[in-house]
């Protein structure tokens, strides 16, 4: 068990290093779709994370902002400002539509 321990924690810190939010995410807004309307769609944007680590099922909030520091990132990549839920957590991994809102 002792030889378990390093490892679930070397593996849970190597799950949170790309979490670094991209200069310009925290202007990214998450929007409902009838938010979206009269916006421009730009693209979609798929984020995953580790939803499980040495067996152990995480947090459920957690990952889910997780997925959205990484969608938001995306988003700036991409030239967008908004962005909507497209699905709900599977396996870690969720799906967010890239709006641009602000012209």
């Amino acid at each position: 068990m002792k030889a378990i321990l390093p490892l679930i924690v070397s593996v849970t810190l190597l799950g949170c290093a790309n979490l670094t939010p991209a200069p310009g995410s925290d202007a990214v807004r998450l929007i409902d779709a009838a938010q979206a309307d009269g916006c421009r769609r730009i693209g979609s944007a798929n984020a995953q994370v580790a939803d499980r680590i040495a067996f152990v099922e995480r947090n459920e909030e957690t990952v889910a902002e997780e997925l959205l520091v990484l969608a938001k990132n995306e988003a700036v990549r991409l030239g967008g400002d908004s962005l909507v839920i497209d699905g709900a957590i599977k396996f870690g991994s969720r799906r967010f539509l890239v709006y641009r809102c602000q012209e």
